[in-house]
């Protein structure tokens, strides 16, 4: 940097010190940039091999170690620069008298991002969450894309993406720790023939129990629930593993009108016109 301020100077003559001053500010944050990208680059190529070992960690863990450390490795590398450029550029001692007199107002804006800092830490270390996890916090549900030093950015199912400081997270439900119940409830007619539905139950019950892997708890028939107005209800319930029991739900209700269909088994009373 200094061969070009001085090649600069020799070309242009005698340059106002505050261009040289933004001259060499710009240069190093185009060097900053260049190196988070390179980084970047080389942080997630080396997490993704990993991905390839036979005995490699958990791919989730993988992939939120991944983005942890590609934010720590970004906001390290910015620090530096602006390091750099106060005590390169600017003279020293400007910048710490400016610090004294500003210190207070900036101690006061650091809480935050100090308390963005720690949180987003406990979150990692405790395992709280991780990349992949559909999660709730507060009001807001979605699957997590990344956990960084200070935000954690999670999309919901239309696409939208929430950014959420890590200070801000209270509480959080996970919905992808441990195996997950799927509840059907299936109506049945008062008129239909309700032995002859629960036969019809257990046989998707076993159908659906060799057509998904993801089962750890077979489908079984806990009975009936509810006395409707114009029917009852009875629940099938079954275990799989995390975030599979939507797909099984499906499946189990699709087959249940098929079948229900076939044998003329109603899921209300039809009434009289």
């Amino acid at each position: 940097m200094d061969k070009v301020i001085k090649f600069i100077q020799s070309t242009f003559g005698n340059i106002n010190s505050p261009v040289i001053y933004t001259i060499k500010s710009l240069g190093i944050i185009l060097i900053a940039i260049v190196v988070v990208k390179v980084g970047n680059f080389i942080i997630k190529k080396t997490f993704e091999k990993q991905k390839n070992f036979k005995y490699s960690k958990n791919i989730k863990r993988l992939d939120t170690m991944s983005t942890l450390t590609r934010s720590i490795f970004k906001y390290l590398i910015y620090t530096i620069a602006v390091i750099s450029i106060l005590t390169d550029v600017f003279d020293i001692r400007s910048v710490l008298a400016a610090a004294g007199i500003g210190g207070l107002a900036i101690g006061f804006g650091a809480q935050s991002l100090i308390k963005d800092v720690i949180t987003g830490f406990f979150i990692v270390f405790e395992n709280q969450f991780e990349v992949g996890d559909i999660i709730t916090i507060d009001a807001l549900n979605g699957t997590v894309e990344h956990i960084e030093l200070r935000v954690t950015r999670i999309r919901n199912a239309n696409g939208d993406l929430y950014i959420i400081p890590n200070g801000e997270i209270k509480k959080v439900i996970n919905h992808s720790k441990g195996n997950k119940t799927a509840n059907i409830d299936i109506p049945i007619s008062y008129d239909s023939d309700l032995s002859k539905a629960i036969d019809i139950i257990n046989t998707i019950c076993t159908k659906v129990a060799g057509e998904f892997s993801v089962i750890v708890e077979a489908p079984k028939i806990l009975g009936i629930t509810e006395f409707g107005k114009d029917n009852v209800v009875l629940r099938v319930t079954t275990k799989t593993l995390p975030n599979e029991h939507y797909e099984v739900e499906r499946r189990f209700r699709n087959l249940v009108k098929d079948e229900f269909s076939k044998a003329n088994i109603e899921f209300y009373r039809q009434r009289q016109a």
